[in-house]
Parts: C-alpha cells; structure tokens; sequence
C-alpha cells in the first residue's frame, strides 16, 4: 500500500562544518519520522537537487542516508539517491570520522535540495457508527439517522452508503500531498425515511477510501417494517345473561416484524394491555357493549414509536334470555299466571321544587316500594336446531354450521294444538305467551307471526303483528292462503333476547275444480273434453299432478294423470268411451283430484262430480234427450 505522491522536505536543506573543531564522531542530521501506520519505503532524489563537499573522501569527514536497519554513505560525485526500504523513518547527515575535525581548515557540506518520501500504510482504514440506523436493535420503522465517520493514517477522502442497494449521499475532501495525513473526509450525518428502502431484510453498507486508495466497507443487515397492522375480531355478538362473562377474542397480524401486543378497552374503560397477537376479552354486564382494540408491532422508529394499526370495534349485546310458545286455537290455563308483589329500590336523584318565589334543588333519598308483577310458569323444554356461525381456521373465516339448542316453550296446563286443518279460503287464529326464562311474563311487546308456504321452500314473511297483553299473552289472525308453517319471532331489546317459537301447521285442502264436461250426451265410441283448475296458486315449477276419475254408481277407476299442470292450474284433457250395444244407455260421472306432492303446499282434495249421458250407435249419434222427457212425463 503506497502514498502517491511522496512528502517533500524544505528546498535547501543543508548541513554545514561550522568554524569550531570538534571531537571524533560528533555528528549533525536532518531526520523525518513517519506518523504511526506509515512506514517509508522508498526514498528518491531528483538529478541535480543533492550535491555534497569533502564528504567521506579520507579528510575528517564522513556522511551520507541513513533508516532502520540501513544507510548509505555519500560522497562529492553523488548527484541522486533512491533506496527501497521499510523504515519508520529516514534521514541524512555529517559524522566526524578523525580524532577531531575543524570546518575552518577541512570544510564539509551536504544539501538536498528536494526529496520524494514514498510512504507504505502499516494500519487498515477503519469506520465507525456509534448511534443511529447502524445501532438500531430488531425492526426499525419511519425516520432514522445514519450517522458514521472513519479515518486512516493517510486520511478517508470519501464516505459513501447505500441501503438495500440504493444510494445514500456521502462526503469527501481533497487530497494535500504536502502532508502525511492527506485527507479529512467530515462525518456522513443523514436522516432517513426507511419507507424509501425496501422491506424486509435489507443491506446496510458503509463504505470509504483513503489517500492510500485503500478501500474499506462493513455491512448489516437492518430488518425494516413500515406496515400498519391489522385487528380482527371472533367470538359472541349476542350472548344471554345466563351464559355468564363473554370472551371476544381480539386476533392482530399484518405486520412481517411480529405483534408486539394489542391495547384493548369495553365500553370507553381505559386500555388493558396484552402483550402478544391475540387478546380474549372479558365483557360482562345486561346491555350492549363494544369491544375497542388496536395492535403495535415490533418496528420502532428512532423515538422509539412502534407501528400502530388502526382502531376495530366489535359489539356484543348480552340480554336476558326470553321465551315464545304459540299454538291452536288460544291459551286455555292462562299458563298459571299468578300476580306477585316485589320490592324494588329506586335510587336517590336531585328535583327542582319551588319554594315561595325560588326555584331550588331538592335532595329526594332513595327508597323502596312495592310493584305487582305477573308470574308464569310454563314448561321449558330444548330443541336441537342447526345454526351457521363463522370460525377461523389457518387463518382464514370460513363459514361452518352447527348444532345449537334453544330453549323453548311448551305451556303447561293448556290446550294448544300444533296442527290446525281449516277449509280452503278460511282464515284462522293462533295464540301465544311470552316472557323470561324465570317465568316473568313480558306485557306490551311486539311479535311477529311468521308464515312461510307448506313446500320446503322455507320462505317466510310476515303474516301478522301482536301486541303481548299484561299476562304475556297474545292473539293474531292468520289470512286465508295454502297449508303454511307458522312461528313467532320476538326482536328483543336493549336488555332481553330475541327468541322464536317452535313451528305449528296450518293443513288446508285444495280446490279442485271440474269446470265442465263436453258434450253432456255421447253416443259409444265419441269423445268427451275435460277442463278443469287447481285454484289457490302456489303451482310448483315443473307443474302439479291431478287424477283423473270415471266412475259408475259407486265404482270407480282413475284412468290418467293430468301431468306439468302450471300457471293459473287451469288444464283441459279429453275422454275417449269404448264402443257399446246402442240400445244400453248409462250415466258416467266424471272426478278430478289433487296427487300429494312435497313442493305444493295443498292437502290432496276432489272436485264435484259431473255426469255424462252414454248411449247409442256412433254413426247416429247419442238418443234424443225428447225421448227421455217423454218417458218421465209417461211414468208421472
């Protein structure tokens, strides 16, 4: 490693006898050290810039260069010097070689004029960063100082660095030949925003050069993470009183550096910390609640801030669990209602009163007092239902279905039948209780009757709207319509659960109808034309089925099925009779009926039945109907 070009000494340099003798080996030298790191290895003296007198030419006088480990003498010819050496330093100089020497009478003198020291570093450049960005501990996020400097024996002319291969301004400064320490790069002091860099893992390098050309570079890697996390919620949004403290599990992620924990708060209470990606919440109380949480990642800027995400909300509404029955035709017991005194505590509060001409704030204490309640005692029994509820798994929600049980409720003591068969076009009546779990009836509330068509459809709406009387009683009228399944459904409020019944049929028959037959008279062997209707709508898509009937007297055979009947039911078919004697005469009558089928929500049912006259040769015609007449008149 060599320092281009060498350090000159002062023009002139000379080293002169004086006038005084002095005694054998007294010398005199001009002498340079090199600085620590630097060692000199060549020496060299231009043509013409060194000349010496009366040195080392047996009169007195010796000299010449000299350094560790070596010399070399000079003498009155020598002109130019160059030397290859390894020396902390270098010099030359005039040594008194007699017993004594006198300048005055024997006269010596060596001059350089110029010389060219090359220097060889002994020390490796070295860098340093004693805060910021290099000493970050773990994930760093936003605004970072990078701050490092360095220095050689010949001096850093440039400081440069770069992040995730992109490159970050640097220094310099000019090189001083004239000087061992050629160069003084300042320190590199540069605030960054990590958000411009990559993320991840990324290389942090530091990199210089000296005077000497001698590079140096030390890199790290710096993990950045500059994402905002996210917070996920599972768990209840509706839990009865009865199911005691609720859980919502608060679940963060999103970020590649970790969760260092989530902050989470119920109802505006102050924040709980939870140190970790996942937080189970406790919520506790009747009414409604709102879990707030947000997460901090691992990534921290140069104040030490973490990444936050945004604040998530999840609701949670824990009410007191109620209960709905509903049957045919009404309430019978009236469930064993009986009405029972309580005593309930109000709470002391502040009043305006006024007291002559002043309007003053009176102090009312609490008290207690007693309220009449209805108190019922139906049967409350389980029922398995299916539910589908949203899960997590691997990460992921997916939506799976369960098995659930409700409480519901079968009233004791009451005649309450779950199926109901009234006449087509007929409306009906249902009847219904509901209160608490504890047997408390709910008086002034809101339930909905629910209908939906008897045709695994599963489709309901609303039917009708009752309003619950004192004792938690209810009535509702259902209007005409096909075979339905009924339920009620009770909304809940603020501080009760919603609940439903369990399902009641509602059987009605269809209406068939047999519009007309044509003609009412046909001879044997001649056709017949058959319109009929399934009224009440509600036809499945691909159609309903109808049997056709003929029957004699008290016989009779289904001859067809009337298939894909559609639209508004009404459908037209014809009847063939086979050939017969002519002179036989009889009256078939003629049946349409409903086939049963899973998607049409009528009970099967016949039409009236309408009679054809048969009789006669085909090519005749049918008997004349004056004949009859005539026969009837003749019998009366």
């Amino acid at each position: 490693m060599y320092c281009p070009p060498g350090t000159n000494i002062p023009p002139g340099m000379s080293i002169l006898t004086g006038q005084t003798p002095v005694p054998a080996g007294t010398r005199a030298s001009w002498q340079v050290n090199a600085p620590a790191g630097l060692s000199i290895i060549a020496v060299t003296i231009a043509s013409g810039q060194m000349y010496s007198i009366h040195i080392n030419d047996g009169q007195s006088w010796g000299g010449g260069f000299y350094w560790q480990g070596g010399g070399s003498p000079t003498n009155d010819s020598t002109t130019a010097f160059g030397s290859f050496m390894n020396s902390p330093y270098f010099g030359f100089q005039i040594v008194c070689g007699w017993s004594s020497c006198n300048g005055s009478t024997h006269p010596a003198q060596l001059t350089v004029e110029s010389m060219n020291l090359v220097a060889q570093e002994t020390q490796s450049p070295w860098l340093v960063s004693p805060d910021g960005l290099w000493q970050a501990p773990g994930w760093v996020r936003g605004d970072w100082a990078l701050h490092f400097y360095g220095d050689s024996p010949t001096g850093l002319c440039s400081l440069s660095a770069t992040l995730d291969g992109q490159p970050i301004p640097g220094t310099s400064s000019t090189v001083n030949p004239a000087t061992w320490h050629q160069c003084a790069a300042p320190a590199v002091s540069q605030s960054l925003q990590t958000g411009s860099f990559g993320s991840g893992a990324v290389p942090l390098t530091l990199s210089a050069t000296d005077a000497a050309g001698v590079p140096v570079s030390v890199t790290k890697t710096i993990y950045i993470d500059n994402t905002q996390p996210a917070v996920s919620f599972s768990g209840p949004t509706d839990a009865p009183s009865t199911a005691g403290t609720q859980y919502v599990t608060a679940t963060a992620g999103g970020s590649p550096s970790g969760i260092d924990g989530l902050a989470c708060s119920v109802d505006g209470s102050p924040n709980q910390w939870y140190a970790g990606s996942s937080a189970q919440v406790p919520v506790s109380g009747i009414g409604g609640h709102t879990v707030r949480c947000a997460a901090a990642n691992n990534a921290t800027d140069e104040a030490g801030n973490r990444g936050w995400s945004s604040w998530a909300t999840w609701s949670l509404s824990i009410r007191e669990p109620t209960l709905s029955g509903i049957g045919f035709p009404k309430l019978v017991d009236a469930l064993h209602c009986r009405r029972v005194h309580v005593l309930k505590s109000t709470r002391g509060h502040w009043v305006r009163r006024r007291r002559g001409r002043r309007i003053v704030r009176v102090w009312v204490p609490p008290r207690s007092k007693l309220v009449t309640l209805t108190r019922c005692h139906p049967k409350i029994v389980r029922r398995k239902i299916s539910v589908w509820v949203t899960v997590h798994r691997r990460g992921r929600a997916v939506r799976v279905k369960r098995v659930r049980y409700i409480r519901v409720v079968e009233l004791p003591h009451t005649i309450m039948r779950t199926v109901e068969r009234i006449p087509y076009g007929r409306s009906t009546t249902v009847s219904g209780w509901l209160g608490t779990s504890d047997g408390t009836a709910l008086p002034s509330q809101t339930v909905d009757i629910l209908t939906a068509p008897d045709n695994d459809s599963g489709v309901f709406g609303l039917a009708a709207v009752a309003l619950t009387a004192s004792s938690g009683g209810w009535s509702a009228t259902l209007p005409a319509g096909p075979s339905r399944l009924v339920e009620a459904v009770y909304a809940g409020s603020g501080t009760l659960e919603p609940s439903s019944s369990a399902q009641i049929r509602v059987v009605v028959p269809a209406r068939v109808r047999l519009i007309s037959i044509w003609p009412r008279r046909v001879a044997w062997g001649g056709r017949v034309r058959i319109v009929g209707q399934l009224l009440g709508g509600y036809l499945p898509p691909g159609g309903a089925l109808v049997r056709l009937r003929i029957g004699y007297g008290g016989a009779y055979t289904t001859y067809g099925v009337q298939e894909h009947v559609t639209g508004d039911g009404r459908f037209s078919t014809t009847y063939t009779f086979g050939l017969g004697d002519p002179s036989i005469i009889r009256a078939y009558w003629f049946q349409i009926a409903s086939l049963p089928m899973g998607n049409y929500p009528f009970e099967p049912a016949a039409s009236a039945k309408l009679t054809v006259v048969v009789g006669g040769h085909p090519h005749v015609g049918p008997p004349p109907t004056h004949r009859r007449h005539r026969r009837r008149r003749h019998r009366r």
